[in-house]
C-alpha cells in the first residue's frame, strides 16, 4: 500500500478569533513551515487551498518573499486555486468564478498555482461544482462535508457529475481533513496510530493508496514528520511519501482532457446531506443581515459594473479593470465560510459590515462613472450649461439583456454639489420644489430619508423621482426629460387594494396579503411565523411549536397619477422576548415586534415589489415569511448555483446521518413553487412544505457561536462563545417580488432595477439602442466583463433546462462595429472548443442543457479600441 502524508494547515482567516489574531498565528505558522522546508529535503506543505494567505503573510514578512516563492515555484509548498476558502452554498457561481481567478493569479505571482479543487470544510457542496472545476482544469475535488445516503455505497475517490454532464473524481476525506495531525514524538508510537488510521482508510477506497491528513486549524506543523514516515514504512513495509494532494491524486485520471476512469461509480447530485459529517445548515439564516449585504455586493459587481466596463472597454473608453478588481478584493474576504456563514465572533461580523459598505460603493461608484461617460458626460461629469426654464436630460440605463418597462428611481443629486456654472442643476431642483414632471407627465416625488445625502439646509430636504420608464433596451438607455411642475402628490388614505394593468394586491385583516396577476390569483400571502430557537450560529433548535399574537395591523394606501401604487402595511407581533433560564422553553415577558411590508404596483410590469422591514427586538427565535401558494405540491423550481435545482416537498430521510436531515435547503435568488415565483435575493434559508407554501427565513435570533446541547446536532461545531451580536437587533430590510411563473426574466429584472445617469452631449453608445441582447429568454446571462489579461470581454450564458437551446447575442450597433471575433474560452478564459457562429453582429451557438458557455469578444484591431487596452 503507498500512504500520502500531507502536512498542512486548514486557516480560517477569521473565526472565533478575529482576523489579526489569526495572522498572528499564520505568521508563526508560515515562519516554521519555511523553516522546516530549508532544513528537511523531504518537507512539503499545503497551505490550505488559499492563496490570500500569502498575502497576509509577507505583508507583516515581506523579507521572507523569495524564500517563500522558492518554496511553491520547487513544489515544496502549494497555494491555490481558491483565493480565500468560500461557503460552497452561499455565494454565486460567479462570484466563485471570481474567487478562483483571484486565486490563481495571486498564487502565480507567488510562484504557482495547485489544481486541486480541495474545499475541506464548507458545509455542503452544489451540483455544479464539476462544471466549475472542469472550466477551470482542476481536478480532483478534495472535500469532507455533505454526502447523505449515497457514500454508504460510494468507495473514497468517485466520479461526480453535474447537471450538464460534467464530470470530475470527488476525494472524500472519510475521517475530515485532520485524522493525521498532532503526531508524537515518539516516531514508533506516531507509526503504529498512522497504520491503524492507514487501514481504516483502506477500507473504504479502491486504490491500493490511502491519504493521511497532518494538520488542523490554525495549528503549527509536525516537525518529525521524516522521522514518523521512516518508522511507518519500515514497521509495515509500505510506500510512505510525505507530499502534497497532487502525491494522493496522480494516478487518477481527474483533469480537463483526460478520460475519467470508467470503473470508478457515479453520482450526480448536490452534496448537502449529514450522513457522515455535521452539515450545519442553520448557517444559512445567521446573520442574515450580511447576506443580504453581500448579495447586494455581489449584483451590483455582476449586474451593475461588469458589464458597463465590458461595453465601455468595447467603445475605448478608459479601462475600469482595477476598480472592479478592487471591489472583488474588498468582497471576497466576506466568502470565507466562517465569514459569510455568520457563524463567528463578534468583531468578525463588524468588521465585515465595512469590507461589504466599502465594496458596494467601489462598485455602484465605479458604475456610475461608466454610465456617466457612456451616455456622454465628460470628465467633469457634468450636463452643457442650459437656461433654467429647459427640462433636464437623464439617461435611464437597462442593466439587463432584454428591452423591459420597468420602474427608476433617481436621486435628485449632484456630485459635486457646485460646477463652474453654478449649482449642479438637478440638485438645484430640490429648492422650493412642489412637482416633477418626467417627459412632461407628473412623477411620483418623495423625500430621501436615508440620511446619506446632505441636505441643502437643516429645512430644506433632498428628494427622488419615481416615473415607469417604458421600452428601454437591453443594456442600452432611453433619454427622459425632468422639470419643474405644480404639486402632484399621492393620494393617501386607508384603502386596501391597489393595481396597475392585470396586476392587483389586496390587504386582508391578518396584514396578509391577496395577490392577482394575470389569470392568477393567490391568498394570504405574507404570513408571518415566529418559533423559538435555542440553537447557535451553525444550527437552528426549535422550541415549542410557532407562535404569535398580532397585536395590530395598519394600512395606508398611496397612490400616484402616473399609476404608482402602493399598499403600506405594518403589523405589530408579540412574541417572547427571549429563552427562559433553563434554555427550554421561552421567556413569559413579551415584547412587541414591528413588521412593516410595502407591495408596488406599476403599469406595464407584471410583478409586484415588496419591500419588508424587521424591527428585531426579540431574542432567541426564528421570524420566517410565509408565501401559500394554495394547492398541493410534490416538486418546485429554486434558483442554484448555475442553475436551477427542481426539488421535493417531501421530507429527506435522515435517519442513519449523523446530523438529521433539514428540512430547509440553500436558496439563490427565486423560487417558483407552482404557478408563483417569489424573488427573495440574500434571504438564503427556505422551505417548500408539501401543502404548497413558501418560506423564507427573515431573521434567525442566537446568542452562542456554538453549545454542545443541541437535540438538532451531536457535539460542538464550534468553541463555545457568545456572540450577542448574531441576535440581530435592530433592523433588516430585504426586497422581494412576486410574479407568475414561469418568467425566466422575472427574477433578474427584479433584483436589477433601471438606474439613471447624466446625459452629455456625444455619448458613445447612442440612446435607444441595444447594447448587447440575449434570446431566447429562457438563456441566462451569467456574466458579462472585462477580460482577465485586458484583450477584449467575456459573455457568459447560462442554459438552465433540461434541453438544448440555439442561443444567439445579437450586438447593437455601436458594439457590432466594434467586435472583431468571438472565440470559445473556458471558465478561467483560456481556449476552448465549440461551434460559434459569428456575423455582422450576431453570435450564435447551441447550449446543451444545464452547460455554461463563455465566449471572448474581441474588439477590432483600430487604433480606437486600442484606447481601452492595457
Amino acid at each position: 500500500m503507498r500512504c500520502v502524508l500531507v502536512s498542512h494547515t486548514h486557516w480560517d482567516r477569521e473565526w472565533y478569533r478575529t482576523f489579526e489574531s489569526f495572522r498572528a498565528r499564520l505568521v508563526d505558522t508560515v515562519d516554521r513551515v519555511l523553516e522546516l522546508v530549508a532544513a528537511d529535503p523531504g518537507y512539503h506543505f499545503q497551505l490550505d487551498g488559499q492563496s490570500i494567505v500569502v498575502e497576509d503573510y509577507l505583508a507583516v514578512r515581506p523579507e521572507q518573499r523569495d524564500a517563500l516563492l522558492e518554496a511553491v515555484r520547487s513544489g515544496r509548498v502549494a497555494l491555490g486555486p481558491w483565493y480565500v476558502q468560500p461557503d460552497s452554498l452561499i455565494p454565486t457561481g460567479e462570484t466563485h468564478v471570481r474567487n478562483l481567478l483571484e486565486g490563481r493569479r495571486v498564487a502565480e505571482a507567488h510562484g504557482g498555482c495547485s489544481t486541486i479543487a480541495y474545499t475541506p470544510d464548507s458545509f455542503g457542496h452544489p451540483a455544479q461544482f464539476p462544471q466549475l472545476f472542469r472550466g477551470f482544469g482542476l481536478g480532483p475535488f478534495v472535500y469532507w462535508r455533505g454526502n447523505g445516503d449515497e457514500i454508504a455505497t460510494l468507495p473514497a475517490d468517485y466520479r461526480w457529475r453535474a447537471p450538464d454532464g460534467s464530470e470530475i473524481v470527488a476525494c472524500h476525506l472519510g475521517r475530515g481533513y485532520f485524522p493525521a495531525w498532532g503526531l508524537s514524538d515518539d516516531a514508533d508510537s506516531a507509526a503504529a496510530r498512522l497504520q491503524k488510521l492507514a487501514s481504516e482508510l483502506a477500507a473504504g477506497s479502491r486504490r491500493d493508496r490511502v491519504l493521511l491528513m497532518n494538520g488542523m486549524d490554525h495549528m503549527l506543523p509536525d516537525a518529525n514528520t521524516g522521522a514518523v514516515a521512516e518508522a511507518l514504512e519500515k514497521s509495515t513495509g509500505w510506500t510512505v511519501v510525505r507530499g502534497l494532494l497532487d502525491d494522493y491524486v496522480d494516478d487518477l485520471e481527474a483533469v480537463v482532457g483526460e478520460a475519467l476512469d470508467p470503473d470508478l461509480p457515479v453520482f450526480g447530485d448536490e452534496l448537502i446531506g449529514g450522513r457522515t459529517a455535521n452539515l450545519l445548515p442553520g448557517v444559512w439564516s445567521t446573520h442574515v443581515d450580511l447576506k443580504l449585504a453581500n448579495r447586494r455586493c455581489e449584483t451590483a459587481l455582476l449586474d451593475g459594473a461588469e458589464p458597463f466596463a465590458a461595453i465601455a472597454g468595447l467603445l475605448g473608453a478608459r479601462d475600469e479593470s482595477s476598480s472592479l478588481r478592487l471591489a472583488w478584493r474588498k468582497l471576497l474576504p466576506n466568502q470565507a465560510h466562517d465569514s459569510i456563514c455568520g457563524c463567528s465572533q463578534d468583531r468578525v461580523h463588524e468588521h465585515m459590515r465595512t469590507r461589504l459598505d466599502e465594496a458596494l460603493q467601489l462598485a455602484q461608484e465605479t458604475r456610475a462613472r461608466l454610465l456617466d461617460r457612456l451616455a456622454g458626460l465628460d470628465t467633469d461629469r457634468q450636463p452643457p450649461p442650459a437656461p433654467a426654464d429647459e427640462p433636464l436630460a437623464v439617461a435611464v440605463w437597462n442593466p439587463s439583456p432584454h428591452p423591459r418597462t420597468d420602474v427608476v428611481r433617481i436621486p435628485l443629486d449632484g456630485f459635486p454639489a457646485f460646477a463652474k456654472h453654478g449649482v449642479s442643476p438637478l440638485l438645484a431642483l430640490n429648492l422650493g420644489l412642489e412637482g416633477v414632471t418626467v417627459n412632461g407627465r407628473p412623477a411620483r416625488v418623495v423625500v430621501d430619508e436615508s440620511n446619506r445625502r446632505p441636505l441643502l439646509s437643516p429645512s430644506q430636504p433632498v428628494h427622488e423621482v419615481e416615473a415607469v420608464v417604458a421600452d428601454v433596451p437591453a443594456f442600452g438607455w432611453r433619454r427622459i426629460e425632468l422639470a419643474r411642475g405644480g404639486a402632484c402628490p399621492d393620494t393617501v388614505d386607508d384603502g386596501r387594494e391597489i393595481e396597475a394593468g392585470r396586476t392587483r394586491v389586496q390587504v386582508d385583516d391578518a396584514g396578509c396579503l391577496d395577490v392577482t396577476i394575470g389569470d392568477a390569483t393567490w391568498r394570504g400571502l405574507g404570513a408571518l411565523e415566529d418559533q423559538g430557537d435555542r440553537g447557535d450560529t451553525y444550527d437552528f433548535d426549535p422550541v415549542g411549536e410557532p407562535e404569535a399574537v398580532l397585536r395590530s395591523v395598519s394600512v395606508v394606501r398611496r397612490r400616484h397619477p402616473s399609476g404608482l401604487a402602493e399598499l403600506d402595511v405594518r403589523r405589530v407581533l408579540e412574541v417572547p422576548r427571549a429563552l427562559d433560564a433553563e434554555r427550554t422553553g421561552r421567556t413569559t415577558e413579551r415584547v412587541a415586534l414591528p413588521v412593516r411590508l410595502v407591495a408596488r404596483v406599476a403599469p406595464g410590469v407584471s410583478r409586484v415589489d415588496l419591500r419588508v422591514e424587521v424591527d428585531n427586538t426579540a431574542c432567541d427565535h426564528r421570524l420566517r415569511l410565509r408565501f401559500p401558494t394554495g394547492a398541493p405540491l410534490e416538486t418546485f423550481a429554486a434558483a442554484t448555483t448555475f442553475g436551477v435545482a427542481r426539488r421535493r416537498t417531501a421530507a429527506r430521510d435522515g435517519s442513519a446521518w449523523i446530523h438529521p436531515a433539514p428540512s430547509t435547503f440553500p436558496l439563490q435568488g427565486h423560487i417558483e413553487a407552482g404557478a408563483l415565483g417569489v424573488v427573495a435575493p440574500g434571504l438564503i434559508e427556505a422551505q417548500v412544505d408539501p401543502d404548497g407554501t413558501v418560506a423564507l427565513t427573515l431573521v434567525r435570533s442566537v446568542g452562542w457561536l456554538s453549545r454542545p446541547d443541541l437535540t438538532t446536532r451531536p457535539g460542538e461545531a464550534g468553541p463555545s462563545l457568545r456572540t450577542p451580536g448574531a441576535q440581530c437587533l435592530g433592523l433588516i430590510e430585504a426586497r422581494l417580488a412576486l410574479y407568475a411563473a414561469p418568467d425566466p426574466r422575472a427574477a433578474q429584472h427584479a433584483e436589477c432595477e433601471l438606474t439613471p445617469s447624466g446625459v452629455g452631449s456625444s455619448a458613445p453608445l447612442a440612446a435607444n439602442a441595444p447594447g448587447l441582447e440575449i434570446s431566447p429568454p429562457s438563456v441566462r446571462l451569467s456574466s458579462f466583463k472585462p477580460s482577465e489579461d485586458g484583450r477584449g470581454v467575456v459573455v457568459r450564458l447560462l442554459n438552465p433546462t433540461n434541453e438544448s437551446i440555439d442561443a444567439v447575442i445579437a450586438l447593437g450597433p455601436a458594439l457590432a462595429a466594434a467586435v472583431g471575433s468571438a472565440e470559445p474560452v473556458r471558465l478561467d478564459e483560456g481556449p476552448e472548443s465549440f461551434a460559434v457562429e459569428h456575423t455582422a453582429g450576431r453570435i450564435a451557438l447551441t447550449l446543451p442543457p444545464q452547460a455554461l458557455r463563455t465566449l471572448r469578444l474581441t474588439p477590432r484591431a483600430t487604433p480606437h479600441s486600442e484606447r481601452g487596452r492595457r
